[in-house]
């Protein structure tokens, strides 16, 4: 067993001690024992620091990291700078994991020198009380660069079903948004990764479960802007690697499809003209940049952006986008 290259986990935790006993067994109990377990607690207010440290007086692979709250991505880069495996996986603590999951992404990735590998999940959605599986994906039976196909850059962006090479995503400088208090910080890292990746594959296996509880305050005026800050982040890493005119058309498609559901969630309507003040800005720069094109757009959506960017106004009497 110790000629297999270490993996290295990161667990971030806040209040989760529900959760957090059925996350870190699934860990510990994996067929492939090559790991390092970075836990991440960030700043909890429960019990979740003991079970932590319970874990960690019996397991001598789990390191605790407590420190003040300061959020998911600057807690997810302390992980990634302490991360000393071959490769990262990251696991959400109130997720688990099938015992076999990292022996079969990681033999994968060996195998075929893979940047990223990953695997399907099952939703497990406790508040609904249904179950599941994350749909097939195209392609993944085959190793592919997404930027051969764009599609795959439009992909779900739960990073917790990955595998990573830890030298690909340091020499890409490739991490986490640093914005305090703010959610979806998950979405530029996925777009940065996979858009940066030469060799990736998605196995057909089911090996993750990810549990959606009791809903997070989303909908308070702090967050209506997280979407536009991850945004802005892919398009600026996106820019600073050349990569912009060949992606502007797939990057205002994401931007159309993430702003339609959060423009869509938001339960006010002062909140959402704040928001469409600017999904305005943004629908007419993308226009005048030409990102617009029927290549990615169907005329009807189209139409709809042209509203956005010129009489936004009209839109709010809209029944759909």
């Amino acid at each position: 067993m110790n000629d297999r290259p270490l993996i290295s986990i990161l667990v971030p935790c806040y209040n989760v001690e529900k959760y957090l006993r059925q996350c870190m067994d699934s860990i510990i109990n994996q067929t492939y024992t090559s790991l390092e377990i970075i836990c991440l607690n960030d700043g909890s207010t429960d019990s979740t620091l003991g079970i932590l440290n319970e874990y960690k007086a019996k397991d001598g692979r789990i390191i605790v990291v407590d420190k003040p709250n300061s959020g998911y991505g600057a807690t997810m880069n302390i992980g990634l700078r302490m991360a000393t495996g071959k490769y990262i996986g990251i696991v959400e603590s109130d997720d688990y994991i099938e015992p076999e999951m990292y022996e079969a992404l990681c033999d994968e990735a060996e195998k075929e020198n893979l940047d990223i590998v990953r695997c399907r999940f099952y939703e497990r959605n406790e508040i609904a009380h249904t179950t599941k599986p994350s749909p097939y994906v195209k392609r993944r039976d085959s190793v592919f660069r997404p930027l051969d196909l764009p599609s795959s850059l439009l992909i779900q962006p739960t990073i917790w079903v990955g595998l990573y090479n830890r030298e690909f995503l340091m020499t890409n400088g490739i991490s986490f948004l640093e914005t305090p208090g703010a959610s979806y910080q998950d979405t530029s890292f996925s777009f940065k990764s996979l858009s940066m990746a030469r060799k990736v594959r998605f196995l057909p296996d089911i090996l993750h479960n990810y549990r959606i509880n009791e809903s997070s305050s989303v909908s308070s005026p702090g967050k209506v802007f997280c979407v536009c800050d991850e945004d802005a982040e892919i398009r600026r890493y996106v820019r600073e690697h050349g990569l912009y005119d060949q992606l502007k058309g797939i990057m205002a498609f994401r931007t159309f499809q993430s702003y339609k559901w959060n423009y869509n969630r938001l339960k006010t309507m002062e909140l959402k003209r704040s928001f469409m003040k600017q999904w305005t800005k943004e629908a007419g720069q993308m226009f005048a940049e030409g990102a617009i094109t029927r290549q990615h757009f169907s005329r009807n959506r189209i139409c709809r952006l042209w509203i956005i960017a010129h009489c936004p106004f009209l839109y709010y009497f809209a029944r759909k986008v």
